[in-house]
C-alpha cells in the first residue's frame, strides 16, 4: 500500500508539472546572464552618476582601436555560430576549424583591449588618474574576464572535439553527440551574449567619450 501510495503521489506530480520545454542548463545560463546584465548596467549607470560631477571627471576621447576590438568580437560570435550550424549537419571537420577560428578571434579581441589600454596610459590617462579612465579600465577589465571565461571553456571543448575526432559511434558514423551538442549551444549563447555586450559598452563608451 506504502509503494502504491508513493507511485500515485509521483504520478499525482508529473500530471500536474508543467514543463516549460527549456533545459535546465539553459535556464541556469539564462539566470547567469541576466545577473551579469544586471552587473553591467550597475557599473554604467555608476559612470553616468560620475560624469555629472564636472569637477571630478575629465573628458577624454576613447581609442580608435576599440572599434577594431568589437569588429573582432562579432567576427568571434559568427565564427562560433557557424561552427554550430555545422556540428548539426554532422560537418565535424569544419566545425572544428571554426571553433579553432573563433579561439583566434577571442584571443585576438583580448590583444586589442590590451592595446586600448596601452593606447590610454600613453596619452596621460592612467587607472589612476581621472574617474573618467578608471571606469573604462574597471568596465573593460571586467568584461575581459568574462572572456577569458569564455575561452578557457572554448579550450576545454576544444581538445574534447579533438580528441574524439575518431569516435565510432559518432563521428565515424557522421551523426552528432546530443551532449555535446548540447554543452556547445550553451556555449554559443554564452559567447553570442558577452560579444552583444562588449556591443553595448562600446556604444556606451563611444557616446560618454568624445
Amino acid at each position: 500500500m506504502k509503494m502504491d501510495s508513493s507511485l500515485s503521489d509521483k504520478a499525482y506530480l508529473k500530471e500536474r508539472t508543467e514543463y516549460t520545454g527549456v533545459h535546465p542548463q539553459k535556464f541556469g545560463l539564462w539566470i547567469a546572464m541576466a545577473s551579469m546584465s544586471m552587473f553591467f548596467a550597475a557599473l554604467t549607470s555608476a559612470l553616468l552618476v560620475k560624469k555629472g560631477d564636472f569637477n571630478a571627471w575629465e573628458n577624454f576621447r576613447l581609442p580608435g582601436v576599440f572599434f577594431f576590438s568589437t569588429l573582432t568580437v562579432v567576427a568571434t560570435s559568427v565564427s562560433i555560430h557557424y561552427s554550430l550550424i555545422q556540428y548539426r549537419k554532422a560537418n565535424f571537420s569544419a566545425f572544428r576549424s571554426l571553433l579553432v577560428l573563433s579561439f583566434i578571434l577571442g584571443c585576438l579581441f583580448l590583444v586589442l583591449q590590451l592595446v586600448g589600454w596601452k593606447t590610454m596610459v600613453e596619452g596621460g590617462m592612467t587607472l589612476t588618474y581621472n574617474l573618467s579612465g578608471s571606469f573604462v579600465y574597471l568596465i573593460t577589465a571586467m568584461h575581459g574576464l568574462h572572456i577569458i571565461g569564455g575561452l578557457i571553456t572554448l579550450l576545454v571543448f576544444l581538445i574534447f572535439a579533438y580528441r574524439s575526432r575518431r569516435d565510432p559511434i559518432y563521428e565515424l558514423r557522421s551523426i552528432i553527440n546530443p551532449k555535446r551538442q548540447l554543452n556547445l549551444e550553451l556555449l554559443v549563447s554564452y559567447w553570442h551574449f558577452v560579444d552583444i555586450l562588449w556591443v553595448y559598452l562600446y556604444i556606451f563608451f563611444f557616446i560618454n567619450y568624445r
